[in-house]
């Protein structure tokens, strides 16, 4: 056993060695009082690109997104038209760059024909957490799609279950689709209900600023049930999505070891976002990248959670049915964001803030105290009180009609309307009993579901701090009582 364990270990420590040699001599980085330290890295340092970090996805056929260029692969000789040795789509390069450069350049070799590259880390390195960032100068021009994102991995699980986080991503304001141009990022997750669409947020350069003449570092610090996306400072996120901002229903793919994500670098041609083109895409500068990263944080210390109180609530009310728990966390320590849940039937919790980003996140970046609020929901039975049955309701309004015929009688109304009421009143007294009724011989319809049942109950919140990397894991809990009566 031990002789077949000896060649997976060997290959563990060379792997891990290889990691920290990559990223040779990048200082650490710090948020507050998170010390980030570089766990992989690749500064494309060359003279070729790095294939135990990188592959490359190649072929035409729209990627499901309606593409139309074809994606090469440089290492590949001969190169299959329209790909070219000579003039490859991706390359080290010195040009423009701070040091050395991974260049991604879009080529145009015949009139509505395009090549390109994509890279991933598919098969080399996968992640599940830490500060993933790139220092990238972006082309921007009409049909030009520019993209820097991760995509899930999970084995027999298909997109968009499986999870995507698009960190930068870039398509022209003249698009069918209008994009943030050069004048800014979109970043952007997609799961299994928010599908195409996703939830995202935008970020505008401030004036004088542009994607494509300047060289800018597009990041995630992505923790537990939290994402949080930045430009150039990673002390200062622009969108922040949580777990519990998903609809209903939806699954959370960022938080479990046993969905990997890998890394992809791309420029596409036209497709769902980037068209149309023009006659001049294809002729642009290429996206460079100075750099790829990911950073974990050192330890941070769990916040104290003491909750206000206890809940005692009647099913379904909407009022009563909160309390705040004090918190207390290190300054400087930057989001926590919860989860919560509760062992009633029927019933939810969720935790809330006043964080301007964020309404599910508290931030200790510059305050160690906060109170979010613990908001519970019950469900009323749907079972109307006093409701009775189809053949009592005919009952009732048969002798409700005779009621009207004696009336009719005493203010001496004519016969033949005495007996038309009448006979009215006996139809629907007899009816039930011929079909349709309770006193019938089909079964009465089956009850309303019942809501939230009396009883007591237990609400447990958790948090999670920028260093949790897995949700089944809190960093603090806190329990309190829930009566419903």
């Amino acid at each position: 056993m031990l002789k077949r364990l000896l060649p997976i270990l060997a290959f563990v420590l060379l792997a891990s060695s290889f990691s920290a040699a990559q990223c040779g001599s990048v200082p650490p980085s710090t948020t507050g009082s998170v010390t980030w330290t570089a766990n992989w890295c690749d500064e494309f340092n060359g003279p070729n690109i790095n294939a135990s970090n990188w592959t490359f996805d190649t072929g035409s056929g729209g990627f499901g997104n309606n593409e139309l260029e074809d994606y090469c692969d440089p290492t590949v000789t001969p190169a299959i038209s329209p790909c070219s040795n000579a003039t490859p789509n991706a390359y080290i390069t010195a040009a423009g760059c701070p040091n050395s450069c991974l260049a991604i350049q879009v080529l145009s070799p015949a009139p509505n024909t395009w090549t390109s590259a994509r890279l991933n880390t598919s098969g080399r390195q996968t992640f599940n957490s830490g500060r993933i960032e790139a220092n990238l100068q972006v082309p921007s021009h009409a049909g030009l799609w520019a993209a820097f994102w991760n995509l899930g991995s999970q084995a027999g699980v298909n997109w968009p279950t499986v999870g995507e986080s698009d960190v930068m991503e870039n398509w022209p304001t003249s698009s069918n689709i209008g994009g943030p141009g050069a004048a800014g990022n979109r970043s952007t997750i997609h799961t299994q209900l928010t599908g195409g669409s996703g939830m995202g947020g935008s970020f505008t350069f401030p004036s004088g600023q542009q994607i494509n003449t300047a060289f800018h570092t597009y990041g995630q610090i992505w923790s537990a049930n939290m994402i949080q996306y930045y430009i150039d400072t990673p002390s200062q996120p622009y969108f922040v999505v949580t777990a519990s901002d998903l609809p209903a229903g939806d699954t959370w793919p960022f938080s479990k070891a046993a969905n990997p994500f890998f890394i992809i670098m791309n420029v596409a041609v036209g497709g769902t976002l980037g068209a149309p083109t023009d006659s001049a895409t294809g002729s642009q500068p290429p996206m460079l990248a100075d750099y790829v990263r990911q950073y974990l944080p050192s330890h941070v210390s769990p916040p104290s959670l003491t909750p206000n109180g206890n809940i005692t609530i009647k099913a379904g009310a909407t009022s009563g049915n909160t309390t705040t728990i004090d918190m207390l966390g290190t300054i400087g320590s930057g989001r926590v964001t919860f989860s919560c849940t509760t062992t009633a039937p029927k019933a939810s919790c969720i935790v809330t803030s006043t964080d301007a980003l964020n309404v599910h996140t508290v931030d200790f970046s510059t305050t160690g105290t906060a109170s979010p609020t613990v908001t519970v929901a019950t469900t009323a039975d749907a079972a109307a009180a006093g409701m009775m049955p189809p053949g009592k309701w005919s009952f009732t309004s048969g002798m409700a009609l005779a009621l009207m015929v004696l009336v009719l009688l005493r203010n001496g109304r004519q016969i033949k309307r005495v007996l038309a009421f009448s006979s009215l009143a006996l139809f629907i007294v007899i009816l039930p009993s011929c079909g349709g009724g309770s006193s019938g011989g089909g079964p009465p319809p089956p009850p309303p579901p019942p809501g939230t049942t009396p009883g007591n109950y237990t609400v447990t919140v958790n948090a999670y701090t920028v260093s949790s990397s897995d949700a089944s894991v809190p960093d603090a809990t806190t329990t309190f009582n829930l009566v419903v009566n």
